[in-house]
């Protein structure tokens, strides 16, 4: 697993290649590892190595998901919003950001701000992007800001 995250970043003095980290990637995933599982579905999401396939990273994702892992929960929760699956991303997001996964407790800010899988509810908002603001999260940080500009 970690070879094919050298291939994919060109780490230890090796070529970088995403064709090479995606085959090392498969291997771990019929092992059942979850990161391979998250690093080769984004693979197929951008078409990096192989052909673009977002079904594909969709499975992947889901069977991390699936598995608890909030990175996947995650991931996936990104690819149903890209969808304009919104309530199945917001439960995705959910499930990742009660983990205290960061990335996931934004967006459920953003879920909570915009009405997008959720009806609009700013004090909701406020709360996940305090405990994303909280983990250094610039984003979060900025959106808190501009709540506070809107009231």
């Amino acid at each position: 697993m970690h070879l094919g995250s050298a291939y994919h970043h060109g780490l230890y003095g090796l070529v970088k290649s995403a064709k090479k980290a995606a085959k090392i990637y498969r291997r771990a995933v019929e092992l059942g590892n979850v990161e391979a599982m998250n690093n080769l579905g984004r693979l197929y999401e951008t078409g990096s190595g192989v052909k673009l396939d977002k079904k594909k990273a969709e499975r992947l994702y889901r069977t991390g998901a699936d598995r608890g892992d909030a990175f996947a929960q995650c991931n996936l929760g990104l690819l149903l919003d890209d969808e304009q699956k919104h309530e199945e991303a917001f439960r995705y997001y959910a499930l990742a950001a009660d983990q205290g996964y960061t990335d996931a407790e934004l967006n459920l800010g953003f879920c909570y701000r915009d009405g997008e899988g959720a009806e609009v509810d700013l004090g909701k908002a406020r709360y996940w992007f305090e405990r994303a603001a909280a983990k250094g999260n610039q984003s979060a940080i900025e959106s808190l800001a501009d709540l506070d500009a809107q009231l």
